[in-house]
C-alpha cells in the first residue's frame, strides 16, 4: 500500500454529480445565494485538497464544469441565450485576473454587491511534506509568535537588576 498524493478520481466525480445536482435545478433560488453557495464548496474542496500534488487538471476540469453549468443555469433561469448572458456576466473581476462569471444583485438577506465565481485553478498550493506542522496549517498566520526563550539564570539576571 502507498499513500496518494493526488485527488482522487472518484472523488473528483462525486464533487462535480454534486454541483451539476445542485445546478440542474431549483430555477427560483436567489442568484447571489447561489454564487455563495459554489465559492464556499469550491473553496472547501480546495481547502482540502491544497497539500496534493498534480491538482491543476482535476482544478482545471471542475473550474470548466461549474462554469458551463452556471452558464446554462443562468440562461434558463432568466429565460435568455446563453450568448447574450456571456457577454453580459463574463468579465474579468479584477485587473490581470481570468474571466469568469460576475453577477450584481441582491441576496437573500439584503445584501447588494458583485460576486464573482470562485476559481480553483487559483487558490492556494500547499507543499506537503511529511512531517508534523508546527500548527494547524489550514488557519492562515501572518504574524509571527513572539514568545521568549531563555534559561532560569538569564531571568533571574534580568530579574536581579530591576
Amino acid at each position: 500500500m502507498r499513500p496518494v498524493s493526488s485527488i482522487p478520481w472518484d472523488k473528483y466525480r462525486r464533487f462535480t454529480e454534486r454541483v451539476v445536482k445542485q445546478l440542474s435545478g431549483n430555477f427560483s433560488m436567489n442568484t447571489m445565494d447561489l454564487i455563495e453557495s459554489l465559492n464556499r464548496q469550491l473553496a472547501g474542496w480546495a481547502n482540502f485538497y491544497q497539500y496534493t500534488d498534480y491538482t491543476a487538471t482535476i482544478y482545471g476540469k471542475v473550474d470548466r464544469t461549474v462554469f458551463w453549468k452556471l452558464g446554462y443555469w443562468l440562461a434558463r433561469k432568466y429565460k435568455r441565450g446563453f450568448r447574450s448572458l456571456m457577454r453580459e456576466y463574463v468579465r474579468s473581476p479584477e485587473k490581470d485576473k481570468a474571466k469568469i462569471w460576475v453577477l450584481q444583485g441582491k441576496n437573500s438577506r439584503g445584501f447588494y454587491g458583485e460576486l464573482a465565481l470562485k476559481r480553483l485553478i487559483t487558490s492556494r498550493k500547499g507543499w506537503f511534506k511529511w512531517r508534523t506542522p508546527a500548527g494547524n496549517p489550514y488557519i492562515l498566520r501572518s504574524e509571527k509568535h513572539r514568545t521568549i526563550e531563555s534559561y532560569y539564570d538569564e531571568v533571574a539576571f534580568a530579574m536581579s537588576n530591576t
